[in-house]
C-alpha cells in the first residue's frame, strides 16, 4: 500500500512539473496575445483622438487599461485626452499613476503640474514641474510654466529666476519666455532690465509683435521716447492693435520720420 501512495506522488510530482513547462509556454503567448490586444485598443484610441472623438479614444484608452493595468501609455494618453476635455481631476489621477508605473517619464509629472494649478493647486503644480526640470533641464516650457505659477502666488523674484536660468542653461529660445521676463521686470519697475529682455528676444524673434509693444513701454518709462515710437510703428506694422492705439503719442517723432524721408528722397533726386 505504501508502495502505491509512492508510486502516484511520483506520477502526480512528474506531471506536476511538466505541467508547469507547459503552462509556463502558454502563459507568454497569452501575455503577448494580451499585450497585442492592449496596443490595439490604444491604437484606436489614437486614431480616434486625432478624429475628434474625444469621448471615444478614452473608451478604447479605458479599455486598454482593463486589458492591461500597467499599460503606461494608455493611462498617459487618457490623461491627455481627459484634461483637453476639462476633466482635470480625472487627468491628475492618471497622469499619478503614469508616475507610478513609470518614475522617470516628465510629461506625466508636466501635464500633472499644468492640471493641479489649473485647479488652484500652484505650490503642487510647481512642485510637479521642479521635478520636469530635475529630469530634462532644457525643458524650456517648463521654466515658462513654472515662472507663472509663481508668479500666480506672488513670487515675483522666484519667476524671473527661473526664466533667467532657462536662459542659462541653454534652452531652446522661447518667445514666451522673453515676453513674461519682459514684463516681469517691468512691473517690478526695472524698465532698463525689462527693455533689454524684450531687446534679445527680438534678436530670436523679429516678427513677434509682443517684444516690440512690451520694449517700447519700458523704453517710454526710461524717458526713451524715440525709442518707444520706434517699437510701437514696429508692433503696429506687425499686427498689434495696442500698437495702434498709442501711436497718437508719436505723431511728433512720425513727422521728423517723414520729413526725414522726404529730404533724403529729394537729395537722391538731385544726385540723380
Amino acid at each position: 500500500m505504501m508502495k502505491y501512495i509512492i508510486n502516484i506522488l511520483v506520477i502526480v510530482v512528474m506531471t506536476g512539473c511538466i505541467g508547469t513547462s507547459q503552462s509556463n509556454q502558454q502563459s507568454a503567448a497569452d501575455s503577448h496575445a494580451i499585450d497585442s490586444l492592449a496596443f490595439m485598443c490604444k491604437e484606436r484610441g489614437n486614431v480616434k483622438d486625432d478624429a475628434g472623438d474625444k469621448q471615444g479614444a478614452i473608451e478604447d484608452y479605458t479599455k486598454a487599461i482593463e486589458i492591461n493595468p500597467n499599460y503606461v501609455t494608455a493611462y498617459y494618453n487618457r490623461a491627455i485626452v481627459k484634461s483637453s476635455m476639462g476633466n482635470k481631476k480625472g487627468a491628475i489621477k492618471d497622469y499619478t499613476k503614469v508616475i507610478e508605473l513609470d518614475s522617470l517619464k516628465s510629461g506625466a509629472y508636466y501635464g500633472r503640474g499644468n492640471a493641479r494649478a489649473f485647479l488652484g493647486d500652484k505650490k503642487g503644480g510647481i512642485a510637479d514641474l521642479t521635478k520636469v526640470i530635475e529630469l530634462d533641464p532644457k525643458d524650456v516650457d517648463a521654466y515658462v510654466n513654472r515662472g507663472v505659477m509663481k508668479c500666480e502666488i506672488g513670487d515675483f523674484e522666484g519667476e524671473i529666476s527661473d526664466y533667467r536660468l532657462a536662459i542659462k542653461n541653454h534652452c531652446k529660445p522661447d518667445a514666451n519666455l522673453y515676453n513674461n521676463l519682459g514684463r516681469a521686470l517691468y512691473d517690478l519697475e526695472r524698465f532698463k532690465e525689462s527693455a533689454e529682455a524684450y531687446g534679445e528676444g527680438i534678436k530670436y524673434f523679429p516678427k513677434d509683435y509682443r517684444l516690440y509693444y512690451g520694449r517700447g513701454l519700458a523704453r517710454k518709462r526710461t524717458g526713451d521716447k524715440r525709442g518707444a515710437c520706434e517699437d510701437w510703428m514696429k508692433s503696429s506694422e506687425l499686427g498689434c492693435i495696442q500698437a495702434n492705439m498709442l501711436l497718437p503719442l508719436c505723431e511728433e517723432y512720425i513727422k521728423e520720420k517723414n520729413d526725414s524721408l522726404k529730404r533724403e528722397k529729394e537729395t537722391a533726386n538731385k544726385i540723380e
